[in-house]
């Protein structure tokens, strides 16, 4: 009886220690390793037309056809890059201002004609703590290189450190976009990028990621900043919601707010404060 209950004591403990030692990030790379194997057997149920059928080719149809990709195009191009009336308006000439809230500027962007122009790029980095708790916690850098008045290059990581029982578990994701910067007022700032996210730490896996962000500034010296980034690894999710208050002092800021985290599997929500500048 007694070597019974030593061996059902030794189960038990080493069961309970391998479930203590799984984390969220453990379960987050465990779950992004796997081929998410939904079978999706492409049925391919290739309906093959019989040759006996000629195909009629219609002029009229396929002129319509045509014209209708060239008014879909056009309409793309007039709600995602510029419509024609704004060619006029300010936010077609509007240049990135050198910081946000320099006098006598009020966000992102500045009012000038096309031959003055404020800055030829910007430099915006941001470090920001993330916590979730005293186990799980991390940081979240982006360094970013505005140009040639609407467009940005994003480079960042995300490390998070959990730990486990007597180790320390850790999950480091890289991304890289390049952003379109659609909406260009001096209160509003909107953009939308595509980009690839890469998950280290044995994972080794890449994706294609899109985002898309705002920044409102509500008055001198604060804004709110929203941000989104995607990406699919192996039929799971890795996406990264930010919304954070920012307060502006010369080219230097403060934020503080919150940041979501779907890694795979594993939900994680964050508290963030972090320090940034403009040069």
């Amino acid at each position: 009886m007694k070597p019974l209950l030593i061996s059902l004591f030794l189960i038990f403990s080493i069961t309970l220690r391998s479930y203590s030692q799984t984390g969220k990030l453990d379960l987050a790379k465990e779950s992004l390793k796997q081929q998410n194997s939904s079978n999706n057997s492409t049925t391919s149920s290739s309906t093959k037309v019989s040759n006996n059928r000629v195909k009629d080719e219609n002029p009229f149809l396929e002129e319509l056809a045509l014209f209708m990709v060239k008014i879909s195009f056009g309409l793309a191009y007039q709600i995602g890059v510029e419509s024609y009336f704004e060619k006029d308006r300010n936010m077609h000439s509007a240049d990135f201002s050198k910081y946000p809230y320099k006098e006598p500027y009020l966000g992102n962007y500045v009012y000038k004609d096309s031959t003055n122009s404020e800055t030829i790029f910007r430099v915006d980095i941001a470090s920001n703590f993330v916590y979730e708790s005293k186990k799980l916690f991390g940081n979240n850098l982006s360094l970013n290189l505005k140009f040639a008045r609407r467009f940005d290059l994003e480079v960042g990581s995300l490390q998070l450190f959990e730990k486990v029982s007597s180790s320390t578990d850790n999950f480091s994701l890289y991304h890289a976009m390049l952003n379109y910067h659609r909406i260009r007022t001096q209160e509003f700032d909107l953009w939308f990028g595509l980009g690839v996210n890469y998950v280290a730490n044995n994972v080794n896996e890449a994706g294609f990621s899109y985002g898309l962000g705002s920044e409102w500034f509500l008055n001198k010296p604060l804004s709110i900043l929203v941000t989104f980034n995607g990406t699919t690894i192996n039929n799971r999710p890795v996406n990264k919601t930010r919304l954070l208050l920012k307060y502006y002092i010369n080219n230097f800021n403060i934020s503080t707010g919150y940041e979501h985290y779907s890694l795979g599997v594993s939900k994680i929500d964050t508290y963030s404060i972090g320090l940034g500048a403009s040069f």
